[in-house]
């Protein structure tokens, strides 16, 4: 699916298209991932679709040990391994275990471990599959999430796994369907790090409505003390990791501040 690109794309693929004849080209006027996402549900001729991202190079067996599971009726989707491409040092200031872990920042890494079983949350958009016949009952990607342009605004994938979870659909997490996602170098600066979370606040809001508040503050946020809490431990505390964490906490208030008061109104 061509995404309204204004290049040599349409050119390009179709001369691939000629030689793999199994490939078809459709052009989305509507920009945005989830519109995107959404056309190619509605194209596709089989019974299992699988999602992957433009930038990640895949394990030749992916495709099958994805799928393997769907094919009887008994799960509804699947997740598999996301791993950088290339190793990777950490700044000091973010960390991926621990009680001030950020990894969902770093949404290119997904990895539960060796076994295979039953997956009790959504996987990523990176690496996942689902039957066709759950988007025909639960509708598809929210169009009101997902990235467009350059905002960040993400969790429509992890929103429908959601969905089929609370449904009572279950969900298979395949170890062995692996992918290796690069791990750019701007996504590793701290700009990067605080558009994302704001975003993420904002993804909130639309994902769950306008909360009740006051000056756009939803009113959990003002009850609880949390934006002043987070703000506070961010000013005080010296520890690179910990500092840099609630940060981030702060910035994920603001993006849900400056939604819910957008959507208010």
């Amino acid at each position: 699916v061509d995404n309204n690109s204004k290049d040599g794309t349409r050119a390009l693929v179709e001369i691939f298209c000629q030689e793999h004849k199994r490939f078809r080209y459709i052009f989305e006027p509507k920009q945005g991932l989830s519109n995107a996402r959404n056309a190619g549900i509605g194209e596709a001729k089989g019974e299992i679709i699988a999602f992957v991202d433009d930038d990640v190079t895949v394990d030749q067996n992916w495709l099958h040990n994805l799928t393997e599971q769907l094919h009887d009726g008994q799960w509804a989707g699947a997740g598999g391994r996301i791993r950088a491409q290339q190793d990777f040092k950490l700044p000091e200031w973010v960390r991926i275990e621990g009680p001030f872990a950020m990894g969902g920042s770093l949404a290119a890494l997904f990895d539960r471990g060796d076994e295979a079983r039953e997956l009790f949350e959504p996987p990523y958009g990176t690496n996942m599959a689902y039957r066709k016949s759950m988007f025909e009952k639960y509708g598809h990607f929210r169009t009101d999430l997902g990235r467009s342009a350059d905002n960040l605004i993400g969790k429509e994938d992890t929103e429908f796994g959601e969905r089929l979870l609370r449904a009572g659909e279950r969900l298979w997490y395949a170890p062995s369907a692996i992918i290796y996602h690069p791990l750019l170098p701007e996504r590793l600066t701290k700009k990067y790090f605080l558009a994302w979370w704001f975003g993420c606040g904002q993804a909130m809001i639309r994902e769950k409505g306008v909360q009740p508040g006051r000056w756009g503050i939803p009113r959990h946020v003002l009850t609880s003390g949390m934006v002043v809490l987070s703000a506070l431990r961010w000013l005080r505390t010296w520890n690179p990791a910990e500092r840099f964490f609630w940060k981030c906490w702060t910035w994920m208030y603001a993006g849900k501040t400056l939604e819910n008061y957008r959507k208010a109104r």
